[in-house]
C-alpha cells in the first residue's frame, strides 16, 4: 500500500497495536510463551486504517475509535486463524499458520481467545450499542463461513448467492469498520461510510479469490489454490462457467473441478480458469465495486483525507498482482 495513505495515522495504528497486545496480555506463563511465539499477529491493518481515516474526517481520533479498531483487528485475526485450519493452509503472512505450529485444538482456542478479548475491549467503552453491533456482525461473519462450507462443490451456485456469502464473511466487517469511524457523525455520513466499507469489502474478497488462482505465493504470503482443493466456487469459477458457449463445455469444466485429487489436477483447473477469462472477468467486477465505493464518499468534504480514502480503495484491486 502507498505509504502516503497511512502517514497521518501511523501513531494511531501503533496505539492500536499496543491496545491489542495489552488486551491479549495474561499472567499465565504458558499462554504468554505461545503468544510471544506467534509474534506479529496482524497484517496490513486495512480495517483499522479505514476506521481511523473516517474518524479523522470529523476531527480527532478518540480512544474509543482506537479501541474499536483494535477489537475489529482481533476479530479479523480470529477468523484467519480458523480459516487457515479449515482450509489446511500452511502459510499466512509468510509464516507457518497456527494450526501447523500448534495443532488444530490450540488453533481453535487461540481464535476464540482473540474473539473474547475483542468483545471485552469493546465492552470497556461502555456504549452498549457498539457491543451489540459488533457481536451482531460477528454472528454474520460466522454464518457466512458456514454458508460457504455448505455451498462447496455446488456447480449451480449463482453469483447472487456468492455475493451473499462474501458480504457475510468479509464485507460486513469492513462495513462496520468504516461506520464505527463515524460513530459521532450524522446519519448520512455514517451511511456513506458504511457503503464505502461494504463495497470495498466485496472487492477485497473477490480480489482474494482471484489471487488464490493467479497470485504469487511469496508476494501474497499465504497458501494458494485452497479454493480449488476445497471445491469452492468463487467468482472466477462462476464467471468462467457463464462464459462457456455450450452446456458440454460447462459440464466438462465443472467435472474437472469436482474431481481434483492431486497437485496436477489443481494446476490444470487453475490454468483453465486463468486462460478461460474467469479471473479477468471477476477482477472487472471488483473494479466496479471499488468505483462505487469511491463514489459513495463524494458526499464527504473534499479534503486530503477523502483523497486518501480514495487511494485506499484503489489499493484493493492493485495489491500483490
Amino acid at each position: 500500500m502507498h505509504s502516503s495513505v497511512f502517514t497521518a495515522i501511523q501513531d494511531d495504528l501503533k496505539h492500536v497495536s499496543t491496545l491489542i497486545s495489552d488486551a491479549l496480555r495474561t499472567d499465565e506463563p504458558r499462554v504468554v510463551e505461545l503468544l510471544d511465539d506467534i509474534g506479529e499477529f496482524h497484517g496490513k491493518m486495512l480495517r483499522p486504517a479505514m476506521l481511523l481515516q473516517f474518524a479523522r474526517t470529523l476531527g480527532d481520533v478518540t480512544d474509543d475509535h482506537r479501541k474499536l479498531a483494535a477489537a475489529i483487528e482481533m476479530i479479523h485475526t480470529a477468523t484467519l486463524i480458523h480459516d487457515d485450519m479449515i482450509d489446511d493452509g500452511d502459510m499466512r503472512r509468510g509464516q507457518p499458520t497456527a494450526h501447523v505450529r500448534y495443532g488444530n485444538s490450540a488453533a481453535v482456542l487461540l481464535g476464540d481467545y482473540f474473539y473474547t478479548h475483542a468483545f471485552h475491549l469493546v465492552a470497556s467503552i461502555q456504549r452498549p450499542e457498539l457491543s451489540h453491533q459488533l457481536t451482531a456482525v460477528t454472528n454474520i461473519v460466522c454464518q457466512g463461513e458456514l454458508h460457504q462450507m455448505c455451498a462447496r462443490r455446488d456447480l449451480a451456485l449463482e453469483e447472487s448467492e456468492y455475493n451473499r456469502i462474501i458480504y457475510a464473511k468479509t464485507a460486513a466487517l469492513t462495513e462496520i469498520s468504516c461506520a464505527f469511524g463515524l460513530i459521532n457523525g450524522a446519519p448520512e455520513q455514517q451511511q456513506a461510510a458504511a457503503e464505502y466499507g461494504r463495497k470495498c469489502g466485496m472487492a477485497f474478497q473477490i480480489v482474494d479469490d482471484c489471487l488464490d488462482l493467479s497470485g504469487n505465493p511469496e508476494k501474497v504470503g499465504k497458501t494458494l489454490s485452497t479454493d480449488i482443493e476445497c471445491g469452492r466456487l468463487t467468482l472466477p469459477f462462476i464467471h468462467l462457467l457463464k462464459l462457456q458457449q455450450n452446456e458440454a463445455d460447462k459440464q466438462r469444466i465443472g467435472k474437472q473441478l469436482l474431481q481434483v485429487q492431486n497437485e496436477q489436477d489443481v494446476q490444470a483447473v487453475r490454468e483453465q480458469v486463468l486462460s478461460g477469462g474467469g479471473v479477468e472477468s471477476a477482477m472487472s467486477t471488483a473494479r466496479t465495486y471499488v468505483a462505487e465505493a469511491q463514489q459513495a464518499i463524494q458526499v464527504l468534504p473534499d479534503t486530503t483525507i477523502r483523497q486518501e480514502l480514495l487511494e485506499l480503495a484503489a489499493f484493493i484491486v492493485a495489491r500483490d498482482f
